[in-house]
């Protein structure tokens, strides 16, 4: 097993790669860490972290050259490491369904608004993917759900699309449902994108910044909530960021990673008996957490 002063070279020479775009290198140097660490302890967990992100950015690099088998086994191995980001299963979803591997793909959506029950682009490509196997009325719920949770997609083209549906003509239906998921309705993976990358690149400030921006488009993202309680936290702000945890926790009440974040925060505004009601819950949730058992331990 590796020792201590080689695991950190090694996690360093990780984040560099990363930082530098050198994701090939980045992977290997991640998992030269998580092969060598013990599984739980804290640098296997932040390798396993990285090494999820990094297949991320490389699925989106794939994704780019039109490399669709390489995008979905990045994606595939990025969920495997990170399995609570609802994001990358829809992307996998989005990736399987043009192979017409559409059942498949609803599961992957399911589980996209499993982890996000707002997350109204999910809730539109269900929707889509529902009225293509012939389930109309089910389809256009899931589109009008879709609708009801980002406004700005109840343009003229979706009223179109309705009325259509409501005529019995689905194949207007669904050509119209198709071009109104073509619709760039915001800007909110792209300033998350950059919040994220200038929180792992140590830029909390920055962080916050972009988070909040990536809010200000749509403020029901459970996972862009933690990301910014994450970056206040980091920079001392621990109020604020207890607050933006509990507000990921309104959207998503089951999101771990969220009641986990909390419960630190707590501890470090001075208050362990709220910390530990916080990790009880997520037990509660998940029996085998291990931090949040080890947390509790602590405490």
């Amino acid at each position: 097993m590796a020792g201590v002063r080689e695991l950190s070279e090694n996690y360093q020479k990780g984040l560099e790669f990363y930082d530098q775009g050198l994701l090939i290198d980045a992977l290997a140097a991640f998992e030269a860490v998580l092969n060598d660490a013990p599984p739980e302890s804290p640098e296997a967990k932040l390798a396993g972290f990285y090494i999820g992100e990094t297949h991320a950015r490389l699925a989106e690099e794939s994704l780019h050259r039109g490399a669709r088998e390489r995008a979905e086994h990045h994606l595939r191995k990025a969920i495997a490491h990170n399995p609570r980001y609802p994001d990358l299963h829809y992307e996998l979803a989005l990736v399987i369904a043009e192979e017409g591997a559409i059942r498949e793909a609803m599961v992957e959506v399911q589980e996209a608004i499993r982890l996000n029950p707002e997350y109204s682009k999910a809730w539109l490509m269900l929707g889509i993917m529902a009225y293509e196997t012939g389930k109309y009325q089910d389809g256009a719920a899931k589109v009008a759900r879709s609708a009801d949770l980002e406004p700005r997609y109840a343009v003229p083209l979706y009223a179109e699309a309705m009325a259509a549906h409501q005529k019995g003509d689905h194949r207007t239906a669904i050509a119209q449902f198709r071009e109104l998921a073509l619709m760039n309705v915001d800007d909110i993976s792209f300033h998350f994108g950059v919040g994220k990358k200038l929180y792992c690149s140590g830029d909390y400030p920055a962080a916050v910044e972009a988070f909040e921006q990536a809010l200000s488009l749509q403020s029901n993202y459970a996972d862009i909530r933690n990301w910014l309680g994450l970056a206040l936290m980091a920079c001392s702000e621990n109020v604020q960021a207890f607050e933006q945890f509990q507000k990921a926790l309104e959207v998503n009440p089951n999101y771990v990673g969220a009641l986990i974040n909390a419960g630190v925060a707590c501890e470090m505004m001075g208050a362990p008996g709220e910390a530990a009601a916080l990790y009880r819950r997520t037990l509660e949730i998940d029996p085998d957490n291990i931090e949040a058992r080890e947390r509790l331990e602590k405490l």
